[in-house]
């Protein structure tokens, strides 16, 4: 609060100031500037439709599509947004076989052992 109460009504010369130590080849002022002004990651609202079966995923990457073709999301997004919904669909994948294996050994198991 003291330190707030220092800098009230001082904000736009510091920006300034800053602006013009970084003109003036300031690097490391440069990238305080930058990092705080670019956007490193935003958060996206898109319609992804339940996945349950790995099948499904194919709905979910038609929806990211969708969104990139939109203007919605960028590239980088629906690919980092496709990674995990390919993820996903695996590990469904993963779980649906392990369930059939479980399924079958217990099937073959003599009935005095079930």
């Amino acid at each position: 609060m003291v330190a707030q109460a220092l800098l009230a009504g001082e904000e736009t010369e510091l920006v300034r100031k800053a602006i013009e130590l970084a003109k003036a080849g300031d690097v490391q002022m440069l990238k305080f500037l930058l990092d705080r002004l670019l956007p490193k990651e935003r958060l996206i609202k898109i319609d992804i439709p339940r996945i349950d079966f790995s099948d499904q995923a194919i709905d979910g990457m038609a929806a990211i599509n969708r969104a990139i073709a939109e203007g919605q999301i960028t590239p980088s997004e629906g690919a980092a947004l496709s990674q995990t919904i390919s993820g996903y669909s695996r590990a469904i994948e993963v779980w649906d076989l392990s369930r059939r294996i479980e399924d079958i050994e217990e099937s073959l198991k003599p009935k005095d052992e079930k």
